[in-house]
């Protein structure tokens, strides 16, 4: 009876210590810390674009198949990516519209997978233009990136940056072809 008692306990304690190890040894990587982007606050108003993004049935932080490795703040570094790309573009036409614009960026489909020690990104999303007063609406387009590198999953955070960047020039280019 004892020997049976001795042999259950073994065998729950193996199992909880299982269900533990596997949680255990997942890891999320902050986009924003980890790739290096800058978090600074700058006051709407002053600002000519503004960028607002979201997720479109995206998980946030976002799993890397193939791996225990999940990142963290997609929409914070999409917006930080967007935002810096596209401040040339907002400089020349801040007289047109002294108001400002409002690009709203919808992440509608990501997809991270480390494999044979390579680590692949791909980003699609759907911006629209509208004036920040008023709520107009005056433009959208579609833009995605694919992105890949040989590292580590859990170091895999500038590979990520550097597609969300692709996406943020491929929107501004979009932007300065528009009359607005």
């Amino acid at each position: 009876m004892r020997a049976q008692r001795t042999v259950l306990v073994a065998f729950a304690v193996t199992l909880a210590m299982a269900g533990c190890g596997g949680a255990g040894g997942a890891r999320t990587v902050p986009l924003l810390g980890a790739a290096g982007v800058p978090v600074t606050l700058t006051p709407t108003h002053e600002v000519p674009l503004e960028v607002v993004t979201k997720s479109t049935a995206i998980p946030d932080p976002l799993p890397v198949n193939g791996t225990k490795v999940y990142y963290g703040e997609l929409e914070p570094a999409l917006g930080h990516a967007v935002s810096s790309a596209a401040v040339p573009w907002a400089d020349l036409h801040r007289k047109q519209r002294p108001e400002g614009w409002q690009l709203l960026v919808e992440l509608t489909q990501a997809s991270a997978e480390y494999k044979d020690g390579r680590l692949m990104i791909a980003l699609n999303v759907r911006a629209t233009l509208r004036t920040r007063v008023g709520n107009i609406y005056l433009a959208q387009t579609h833009a995605n990136c694919s992105q890949a590198g040989l590292v580590p999953a859990d170091q895999g955070a500038p590979i990520v940056y550097t597609c969300m960047s692709r996406i943020g020039r491929d929107l501004s280019g979009w932007l300065g072809g528009l009359d607005s």
